[in-house]
Order: C-alpha cells, then sequence, then structure tokens
C-alpha cells in the first residue's frame, strides 16, 4: 500500500486533506495519513516520532506537505535521502512571507530556512499557485534553479479549488512515487 503522509499548513482547517481524502477513498492501493501539527508542540520530539515511522514504512512512502508544514518536512526529508516528495506551496524560509508581521516572534524562530546547501534531499516535486498572496511564490528558484519542473495552479495560497486540481496532483503524487521506486 501506497501511503501520503500529509502535514498541513500553519493554524489551518484541514481542507486540503479532506480534499487528499475524498479523492483516494476509492484507490485501494493509497493510505492518506495527516500528521497534524502545531507550533505549541515540541516540534522536534514530533520529527523523532515521524522518522521512526518513516524508517519502517520508507518504501512505498512519500510526504506531501502544505506551507508551513513543508517547512517541517524539510527536517524529515533530509534525513531520507531517497525519499520522494510534493511541497504545495511551501514555506522556504521567513523572508519568503510577504507580509512579515504575520508572522509570530515565537514561530519565526523554529522557521527552517532552506538553501541550496542545506537541502540535502532535491527529490521535490512542487506544486505552486500563481496568485499566491501569502508567499512570493517563486522562491524556491532560489533553491532549486530554474530547471525544476512544478505544476502551476491558477489559485490563491489557500489551493481554494483543490478539489478541481486534485486529478493533476494526482499526476504528481503517482510520478513522485514511480521515482522513489525507480
Amino acid at each position: 500500500m501506497k501511503k501520503i503522509y500529509f502535514l498541513h499548513g500553519y493554524q489551518t482547517s484541514g481542507k486540503k486533506f479532506e480534499c487528499l481524502q475524498n479523492f483516494y477513498q476509492n484507490f485501494e492501493e493509497y493510505n492518506t495519513i495527516c500528521w497534524d501539527w502545531d507550533e505549541f508542540m515540541n516540534i522536534p520530539k514530533f520529527l523523532e516520532d515521524k522518522a521512526k515511522i518513516l524508517k519502517e514504512n520508507c518504501e512505498d512512502s512519500i510526504i506531501m506537505a502544505d506551507s508551513m508544514g513543508a517547512n517541517i518536512a524539510w527536517h524529515l526529508v533530509n534525513s531520507f535521502k531517497g525519499m520522494h516528495y510534493v511541497m504545495t506551496n511551501p514555506v522556504f524560509s521567513a523572508e519568503q512571507i510577504k507580509e512579515q508581521e504575520r508572522i509570530p516572534a515565537e514561530l519565526k524562530e523554529k522557521i527552517f530556512s532552506a538553501t541550496s546547501e542545506n537541502i540535502l534531499n532535491k527529490n521535490i516535486h512542487l506544486i505552486i499557485s500563481k496568485n499566491d498572496e501569502v508567499l512570493n511564490p517563486n522562491y524556491y528558484k532560489k533553491v532549486f534553479g530554474t530547471s525544476l519542473k512544478i505544476l502551476e495552479l491558477d489559485d490563491v495560497h489557500a489551493i481554494t479549488h483543490m478539489n478541481e486540481y486534485m486529478p493533476s496532483i494526482h499526476q504528481v503524487i503517482m510520478k513522485a512515487f514511480d521515482k522513489a521506486n525507480s
């Protein structure tokens, strides 16, 4: 069974995970699992626990992470250099956030700054919203350059039309699994 471990964004409603669950409910070969987190939890312990799960289930697993959840995921994917992962509108760095005053000080300290040097696992499958009002959507070029193939959605940061995009997102997820197993 192919497992999709999902890390949601900062203080989100869970609608993106619900879209994933709804889309994959009739696919027997896929299992969607949400790894719920918040800024008040012990993030290093959370990452340690999830790394143990991935060690046992790495073969047919990918991480799918959204926004600030992707920022947490960097720590995990760096520990699993062969793993492929899907990120939607990921936070690469605090400086990527357009309205700096929106970032609580206690959270700003915790934000990992992804660079081409400290992202060891480059097996990213990237989904970006063209009309992202929260993040600079082109920031990924600072980390991965311009050769990275991405899926661009004509949507906003929250991907409000995710149900419509699920067939295209599914293609990205299938490609991540195919590349991981090749």
